[in-house]
């Protein structure tokens, strides 16, 4: 029997990494930023942004443009604005349910694991592995625009390498996602680069839909 994981709460290590202590002028770890970054996260009303999206099936490699806008409560809408032969092409995901509806055809190229993983299909996998998914790394990285958050989400029942693992990379100001990579059996089946990627908090947390991508400034380090 398939056993779900089971994350820590944030509060719960939150509280753990501040009584490992954060003096004044020390640089912020990276599981407290991830922590922050969970809690806000879990907290959003939806997203926006555009997503880049290359998948990889064996010998065929797939390439392809999405407008995404992410609801938590409402409808997920994830439209193909390139290549021109599938712009237009719109998949829905009303949340709560499972199941992808499609206005149009051409998207039905099969899934990447054996839960039916899907190209598109990924972007709100995403946004559960952010939200509850088991992370058993977390790291500072360099990338090209400079130092990023990193986070790897897979089965706590597995090693590493083993069946469908997600890396994730964040802006450490912004905290808005700007990579992702999906992996199975150690394969890179997915890899996914955000761009104008807008977040809104839900108006009980922040009294009225506070937007935490774009150009906002980040929370300063510890």
């Amino acid at each position: 029997m398939k056993r779900r994981a089971i994350w820590v709460p944030v509060w719960v290590l939150t509280l753990t990494l501040a009584l490992a202590g954060c003096s004044a002028g020390q640089e912020e770890r990276p599981e407290q930023l991830a922590a922050q970054i969970r809690g806000e996260y879990l907290s959003l009303s939806g997203w926006t942004g555009q997503v880049e999206v290359t998948a990889h099936y064996d010998q065929q490699v797939y390439q392809f443009t999405l407008d995404a806008v992410w609801s938590r409560e409402g409808e997920t809408v994830l439209t193909v604005t390139a290549p021109e032969l599938l712009a237009g092409v719109t998949a829905r995901i009303q949340a709560g349910e499972g199941r992808l509806e499609y206005d149009g055809a051409g998207l039905s190229i099969g899934a990447l694991d054996d839960q039916g993983l899907t190209p598109i299909a990924a972007v709100p996998a995403l946004m559960e592995q952010l939200g509850e998914g088991y992370i058993a790394r977390c790291d500072w990285q360099e990338g090209d625009g400079g130092r990023q958050l990193y986070l790897q989400c897979r089965d706590p029942e597995r090693a590493e390498g083993e069946g469908t693992q997600y890396e994730l990379w964040l802006d450490p100001d912004t905290h808005a996602l700007e990579q992702a990579e999906v992996s199975v059996d150690g394969t890179t089946r997915l890899s996914l680069v955000f761009s104008d990627f807008t977040m809104e908090l839900t108006n009980d947390e922040a009294g009225d839909d506070a937007d935490l991508g774009g150009d906002q400034p980040g929370p300063s380090g510890t």
